[in-house]
């Protein structure tokens, strides 16, 4: 197999467990996830107050779920997350960029090995 068609069947196969997207925001204590000692993730259910979106990247489905205090008195917080969730967006729209700029140096590099016998 190729070096891009490997890289492709990776990248792929990656990609297909990237279907959602969440954001999170928390009020209050929270706890992480650790891993040998180093701090790896935040546990999202640890805060008493707290705001959820999940967006299912495939069929653009949108899920937002906040305690009491978020419809209430966070106001300002509801925004902040809203902002945070539009650059969760464009996030993933850049990472799409890139992969498809890797892929096209990839078929650049092949085809100049191509050229060259190499």
């Amino acid at each position: 197999m190729s070096d891009k068609k490997s890289f492709l069947k990776e990248a792929l196969a990656s990609l297909s467990n990237l279907t959602r997207l969440e954001t999170n925001t928390l009020v209050g204590k929270y706890s992480f996830n650790e891993s040998a000692g180093i701090k790896t993730s935040i546990i999202t259910d640890s805060a008493e107050d707290r705001m959820c979106s999940q967006i299912n990247l495939v069929t653009g489905d949108i899920t937002t779920a906040m305690t009491p205090k978020f419809v209430t008195e966070y106001k300002e917080l509801r925004e902040f997350h809203l902002t945070r969730e539009n650059q969760g967006h464009e996030i993933v729209r850049q990472n799409i960029a890139i992969l498809k700029e890797i892929l096209g140096a990839l078929d650049f590099f092949e085809a100049e090995s191509k050229k060259t016998g190499k």
